[in-house]
């Protein structure tokens, strides 16, 4: 079949330079780009952001980039037999329905649309399938995507009705939709080709100089190297989407991976985008060893996250040996009794610990926070402040605090309400009648945090001027700042002309 596959513009939500805007690379569409291609599907891609990214423009409360729907519809080969759009994130839900809107007036065929199960900032489709059906789409695909889509087009391609027998699929049928539960994983991931990147722009988001996690080179590709999580936090679409199933690549798998990327490009920055790359310790060590026999000179971050309780000092060391320059990990909060609400297990002391050790060894670390989960206290909050403090004194190199937002497929979902647009539901949430107050105190946080590092470690914080100036970015606020700048320039310079 003569497939076309949609990446969705980028969204920066106005006034929230900070916690939007973020070019996620679509590494789980690239990864099903390359099963179907494999599968001897013909496959295009149209990278709605990566195509144009420096073009924007104002749309439903968002600044957009990328190209505009009629520059989609230009691309879009008449003759394709299906096409399949990302559901890449929650910000851009509003943009993934126009753009189902634009196809559906000019294509009849089938139209499909992928969910993005292995990113917290994407969204459950269950939860929002009538209005993505209703808009025009034929099928959803929820879950791990690559045997369940081609399973779905082979059932298209036959003209039968073998689809409502697929799991993770959700249909019409006699003008109302049929939702097939999620049963099965992708368990071996070795089997997988390696993603497409060659159907998708790299240059220009290379060109643009900033991406998710710390850029400190001139190339750089995201690797997915395990999926799923198995842990059941309450703000998070994780549990919901994986059902608490973790399933990983193998070690020599992984650094073949990124051998390849380093012949086939010359790339050698990596940035690991699991929702959890570390449960196993033996498959975190098995990787770093694996580096070090081939001798891979490479730079990998951890750049969406990581359990602390899952490495320890011996598996940090020999992280910073095989090229680990940078982990995110995720405290929540400084409160004991917080975090049993939220149903997540953190050892507060032991990040303490290992956040000097990855100071020691030249591993730059970020520490990430949720405000206003339900129940929620003031003494919580302070409790909060007086963590990043120490949090700061031990070392650590950045923090990110959020607002939590109930996701569509997350455990806060129908527990906060207020929202008028699911596309409202970002780390900003103005429309929560106590914004006010917790935009407060997550400038309070920052502050604090940053009072501190100037305290304990007033050099580090001092270098990050001139990080920014060379633009090699050891922190996400360091390449924030750098990206900020240049969206709103180029967002006046729009304006302007």
């Amino acid at each position: 079949m003569k497939l076309v596959l949609i990446n969705p513009n980028i969204v920066t939500q106005k006034g929230d330079f900070l916690g939007s805007g973020i070019p996620y690379m679509p590494v789980s569409l690239a990864s099903l780009a390359a099963y179907l291609r494999e599968k001897r599907h013909s496959v295009a891609v149209i990278d709605a952001f990566g195509e144009c990214p420096t073009k924007l423009r104002a749309e439903e409360g968002f600044i957009v980039q990328g190209l505009t729907y009629q520059e989609i519809l230009e691309r879009f080969p008449q003759d394709a037999d299906a096409a399949i759009v990302y559901a890449s994130s929650i910000m851009s839900f509003e943009i993934l329905l126009n753009i189902i809107r634009h196809i559906r007036k000019q294509f009849a065929k089938p139209l499909i649309v992928a969910e993005n199960s292995q990113s917290v900032t994407a969204f459950s489709l269950q939860n929002c399938y009538r209005q993505l059906m209703d808009t025009g789409a034929d099928f959803l695909v929820m879950g791990d995507l690559e045997l369940r889509t081609e399973l779905l087009l082979k059932s298209i391609q036959n003209h039968d009705l073998g689809y409502k027998k697929i799991d993770g699929i959700i249909y019409k049928e006699r003008h109302k939709s049929i939702v097939n539960q999620v049963r099965n994983f992708q368990k071996n991931l070795d089997i997988l080709p390696f993603p497409a990147w060659d159907l998708f722009p790299l240059k220009n988001y290379w060109k643009l100089g900033y991406s998710h996690g710390p850029l400190s080179s001139k190339k750089y590709l995201p690797l997915l190297t395990s999926r799923g999580c198995a842990f059941s936090c309450g703000f998070c679409i994780a549990p919901g989407l994986n059902k608490g199933v973790w399933r990983a690549k193998s070690a020599k798998r992984v650094v073949d991976e990124i051998e390849h990327w380093g012949t086939e490009y010359g790339v050698e920055e990596f940035h690991v985008e699991d929702l959890n790359p570390t449960i196993d310790k033996r498959r975190t060590k098995d990787i770093c060893n694996e580096i070090l026999v081939r001798k891979l000179e490479i730079i990998w971050k951890l750049a969406a996250g990581s359990k602390i309780e899952t490495v320890d000092e011996e598996t940090i060391r020999l992280m910073a040996k095989a090229g680990c320059r940078y982990i995110s990990f995720s405290p929540e909060t400084g409160s004991k009794e917080l975090l049993k609400k939220m149903g997540k297990p953190f050892n507060h002391n032991l990040a303490l610990r290992l956040a000097a050790v990855m100071g020691s060894c030249g591993i730059k670390s970020q520490a990430c926070f949720v405000l206003g989960f339900p129940g929620e206290t003031k003494q919580d909050i302070e409790l909060t402040k007086s963590y990043i403090k120490k949090l700061a004194k031990a070392g650590v190199d950045e923090i990110a605090v959020f607002i939590c937002t109930p996701i569509p497929g997350s455990g806060c979902f129908g527990k906060i309400t207020g929202y008028s647009k699911i596309s409202e539901l970002t780390f900003s949430p103005r429309w929560r009648k106590d914004y006010s107050t917790l935009e407060s105190a997550r400038r309070n946080l920052y502050a604090a945090f940053l009072l501190a590092k100037l305290v304990y470690h007033p050099l580090n914080l001092l270098k990050q001027p001139l990080n920014i100036i060379t633009r090699n970015f050891q922190t996400k606020m360091e390449m924030t700042v750098y990206r900020v700048l240049k969206v709103k320039w180029l967002y006046l310079f729009r304006l302007r002309h």
